[in-house]
């Protein structure tokens, strides 16, 4: 019935400094959408057919994943990754090996939205299956 996520969607408090940080993950913009003519929100190219998208809302208190727990990317380098988000002065958490068999680190945007990386193993469950306790 469902082929993949087609895009996740964040509420910002600043367009151009969330638009900044995406591009700076290697995030481009596709197309932009105005409100009144104005800059409004940015659909962001991921990867092929997966999209994040932000909307601007200067009036959210504090948009930090509001009821979303977090979103997370799959990248097949992460120790690459990390050399470039050093590269680029992006803040991310220590590479860990999770209770699900797959390398992660986190990251969280200029709003706080907080996000992971991963980048699965030959043993990660979301392929092997089974069943663990969660460690967080």
């Amino acid at each position: 019935m469902f082929k993949r996520i087609a895009h996740l969607c964040l509420k910002v408090k600043n367009l151009e400094t969330s638009l900044d940080f995406y591009a700076r993950l290697g995030l481009r913009p596709v197309f932009r959408f105005t409100r009144q003519g104005r800059p409004y929100g940015v659909y962001l190219k991921l990867a092929e057919a997966s999209f994040v998208e932000i909307f601007e809302e200067q009036e959210v208190e504090t948009p930090a994943n509001a009821g979303l727990a977090h979103f997370c990317l799959e990248t097949d380098d992460l120790d690459r990754l990390t050399a470039d988000l050093r590269a680029a002065g992006i803040a991310f958490s220590a590479k860990k090996l999770g209770c699900d068999h797959t390398w992660q680190i986190w990251l969280r945007d200029p709003d706080g939205n907080a996000f992971e990386v991963h980048q699965y193993t030959p043993e990660s469950l979301q392929f092997a299956g089974g069943s663990v306790e969660a460690d967080w």
